[in-house]
């Protein structure tokens, strides 16, 4: 593990240079540098920054040499210590047209958003772990999992809003800034169609009736997404009464963490021998540009008698209305020659 940061809550920021080389990653003009900080800016800078730079756990499973030479099997976890921390992974993002998970590329593109003037607090999440399921129906319940999730808060110089950002979640993203709010109603916004709800509550964190509470509570903020039967859009305002039910994605405390903690939970999820959920498998997932939602992701998982090939498929967007089937399948032999070929054709990788 590194060293303890002597400034545990340093605060790093692009310079002109590399502000400007972000905003050419992501495919937006460098005539956005002298942009003052907005929600309008805020929202171009995040859709852009997820339609171009996937979440991407092949560091965890390839070393950088072996992606040179003859076509070698690819092993999960080979790597292990390879996913960049924090923003050193800058050459990788914004040079090598790579990804990384959320502990690299919600911190890089936190630096990225200081550039404009917006203040930004960065911070950890719970992640939800029966995704998809109603924790008021489901036999899960409030299944919730450690912290494991960076996420960002937003604001900026006179305004009295501060907004939740996220580049770095994955599949079930959202892609639009939600504001925090203290009032009991929480937040709710349609997402990039009308079959995309997200809603954002300040509150304790939620636990089934079984569970023992803590003695000590704090508020934090829980984020949930709207789950409908297929083919039901949804509208505002979304009531009891509306279809469907609200699943969590993460729950968050508004309190900065330092550069030591998270340190602590990258080595949790990428190295450690034991525990590292990351290690176990194998995804590369953004937005497509301009899709409204639909998202091209490559999935693989070692799974007796499904031989080893990676999965790659298109999900969501308003053709798909609430589905979360996949679409356009294609399959990639989990083998160097292959892999490198289509991750620069089809995601844009440099090698």
């Amino acid at each position: 593990m590194a060293a303890y940061p002597p400034d545990p809550y340093a605060i790093s920021k692009l310079n002109r240079a590399e502000a400007e080389a972000y905003l050419g990653r992501i495919k937006l003009p460098s005539t956005l540098l002298d942009s003052p900080p907005s929600l309008s800016l805020l929202s171009t800078l995040l859709l852009s920054h997820l339609e171009e730079i996937p979440k991407d756990t092949t560091p965890l499973h390839v070393p950088e040499e072996q992606w040179t030479g003859p076509s070698t099997p690819i092993k999960l976890g080979s790597a292990f210590t390879n996913m960049p921390l924090g923003a050193s992974s800058f050459d990788r993002i914004i040079h090598e047209n790579k990804g990384a998970f959320c502990f690299s590329i919600n911190a890089t593109f936190a630096s990225f958003l200081r550039y404009f003037g917006f203040t930004v607090s960065e911070l950890v999440g719970r992640s939800f772990k029966s995704l998809g399921n109603d924790p008021l129906t489901h036999p899960d319940g409030w299944k919730w999992g450690t912290l494991t999730h960076q996420i960002l808060v937003a604001g900026w110089p006179g305004s009295v809003d501060r907004y939740l950002v996220d580049g770095a979640w994955g599949p079930c993203n959202l892609a639009k800034p939600i504001k925090l709010t203290t009032d009991p109603a929480g937040e709710t916004i349609i997402g990039l169609n009308d079959f995309e709800a997200y809603r954002l509550v300040y509150e304790p964190l939620p636990l089934s009736a079984h569970m023992t509470p803590p003695l000590d509570v704090v508020p934090g903020f829980t984020l949930s997404r709207r789950i409908a039967p297929v083919g039901t859009p949804h509208a505002l305002p979304i009531t009891a009464a509306s279809p469907g039910y609200w699943s969590p994605l993460f729950h968050f405390h508004l309190a900065s963490v330092s550069l030591a903690d998270f340190v602590l939970y990258h080595h949790f999820s990428a190295s450690h021998p034991e525990l590292a959920a990351f290690t176990g498998f194998w995804l590369v997932t953004r937005l497509i540009p301009g899709a409204r939602g639909a998202r091209r992701s490559m999935m693989y998982a070692e799974k007796e008698g499904e031989g080893r090939r990676a999965k790659v498929y298109t999900t969501g967007g308003p053709e798909a209305q609430g589905s979360e089937d996949g679409r356009d399948v294609e399959w990639v032999e989990m083998e160097t020659g292959p892999m490198k070929e289509y991750l620069a054709r089809e995601f844009g990788f440099k090698f």
